[in-house]
């Protein structure tokens, strides 16, 4: 008997059909190492014939999960995803940019806290975002990490319209960041709970335009500017203080050093939600760093004309920094409590 024609004939047949025979073994349990040793192939073609790791990974999970889920070392796992370019974009970049153009960009930090992700698997994403020309180099601006900001072009898509190219000045870069970081507390990465201030402004730009007021130099609480439209940091569909709808966001990272423009930039702040065209604003919030920031609005709030503190808009103000170091510690708690489960219904 031809031991060696018997070979090549079921080797041959093997090849051909490696796909069903991958998935029926993958169906009966075995793990991607055990396929791999079963057949004689490497990991990259399991892969190839399954496509799972790459899946888990579009749905967010993390390298570690991925290699948990498919049975590998975690090491091993490089070999199996691959770095190869892609002309679209999964359902994971996607999302990121789509986060990234409304956000005009985050630090991957921030990126990975959006994404429910880890820094590593933050900066794989960003890695493949570039390789695919839809974001710059990853640029540092401040201390800590660099940011990742879309391209023009990519914003464009996402925004509907298409913008300025945008890069992180110093002086806001810390504000920008501090903005993603309470959307991330309020609402987290669902498009229909949060208007940006990218969209506001340009809400204000179009409205400006079609008045014929051609007003263009807005009021900000960084840049308060008396009669004109106030831009918001943001406005997000959620509860503050058990009251739920939306609200107006306000970040104050610095005290102002003239009392006048922090009234400037509250009364504008007011005037703003209790006009909005586009959302039912119930309330405005201000988060503030530091007790100095946190007296300075609460006085200017005691100063507002009695016109603007109405009942119609709720008021509420919580310091920045404690609100955020508490939101990380219920989340990190809960990330916790869902692995110590995990662990129990493997074991």
């Amino acid at each position: 008997m031809n031991h060696k024609k018997d070979n090549q004939r079921w080797a041959s047949l093997e090849r051909r059909n490696r796909v069903e025979i991958v998935a029926g073994l993958r169906a009966a349990g075995l793990s991607y190492g055990q396929i791999a040793r079963t057949l004689g192939i490497s990991l990259a073609q399991v892969e190839k014939a399954l496509g799972e790791a790459n899946a888990l990974r579009g749905q967010g999970l993390t390298k570690r999960e991925v290699a948990d889920e498919i049975g590998v070392p975690y090491g091993s796992l490089g070999r199996i995803l691959g770095r190869s370019r892609r002309h679209g974009v999964t359902v994971r970049q996607d999302a990121a940019l789509a986060g990234l153009s409304d956000m005009h960009g985050m630090q991957v930090d921030v990126l990975a806290l959006f994404m429910s992700t880890s820094l590593s698997s933050a900066y794989d994403l960003a890695d493949d975002l570039i390789a695919a020309g839809r974001v710059h180099p990853l640029d540092s601006v401040q201390r800590g990490r660099a940011w990742v900001v879309p391209k023009r072009d990519t914003a464009a898509r996402y925004l509907g319209w298409r913008p300025s190219d945008w890069k992180p000045k110093l002086m806001y870069a810390n504000h920008y960041r501090a903005v993603a970081q309470a959307r991330i507390m309020l609402v987290g990465p669902d498009p229909d709970k949060w208007v940006s201030e990218r969209i506001l402004r340009r809400r204000a730009e179009i409205s400006a335009n079609e008045s014929k007021t051609r007003q263009l130099e807005f009021s900000t609480g960084r840049k308060p500017r008396r009669d004109r439209p106030h831009v918001h940091d943001g406005r997000f569909l959620g509860a503050v203080d058990g009251r739920h709808g939306w609200w107006a966001l306000e970040v104050e990272l610095t005290a102002k050093t003239e009392r006048a423009h922090m009234d400037i930039a509250l009364a504008g702040a007011v005037r703003s939600a209790l006009h909005s065209e586009h959302e039912p604003i119930i309330g405005l919030l201000y988060l503030c760093r530091s007790a100095r920031v946190l007296d300075t609005v609460s006085a200017a709030y005691k100063r507002l004309p009695a016109e603007l503190r109405t009942d119609r808009l709720l008021w509420a103000i919580g310091d920045f920094d404690d609100e955020w170091t508490t939101f990380l510690a219920a989340r990190n708690q809960a990330k916790t409590s869902r692995k110590s489960l995990h662990i129990k219904e493997a074991s």
